[in-house]
């Protein structure tokens, strides 16, 4: 098992356990962690979901911890990558559609918070705009 799962593993143990300030410690090691990777294998999806995890936990504790601020910047993060991956003609476009993938999950954790925490209106809109328009490009099954 690669050290950045271990941390993962470790971190959501700490999580379940209430050691938060281990969580947190165990979620930002494997994120820098991810994030060295990501420098040496850019185009790899597999590091790119890690990362989004690990900063999605980071989210997910500081907002249980009250902190909802902090919880945004976590979520804002990987967002704003998976955007810049899914718009640079530098990646393949077999990563621009993992990319535009991950911007459905990342999106989905945006508004969901944004229904319990107030950002600015011109936030969301671009956000509500991302949204009608990944919803305007996905295939419909019939």
């Amino acid at each position: 098992m690669a050290l950045w799962q271990d941390l993962l593993g470790n971190g959501n143990r700490c999580f379940d356990n209430k050691d938060y300030l281990q969580a947190e410690y165990y979620f930002q090691q494997a994120q820098a962690c991810l994030d060295e990777l990501w420098t040496h294998d850019g185009k790899n999806s597999r590091l790119l979901t890690a990362w989004i995890t690990a900063s999605h936990n980071l989210a997910a504790l500081f907002e249980y911890q009250g902190n909802p601020e902090l919880a945004l910047s976590y979520l804002q993060l990987p967002h704003q990558r998976v955007l810049a991956i899914s718009q640079d003609q530098e990646y393949d476009e077999d990563m621009r559609l993992i990319a535009q993938n991950a911007l459905r999950l990342t999106l989905r954790a945006l508004l969901e918070f944004a229904q319990k925490y107030p950002i600015c209106q011109s936030c969301l809109k671009q956000l509500t705009d991302l949204q009608a328009l990944i919803e305007q490009d996905s295939p419909r099954l019939h």
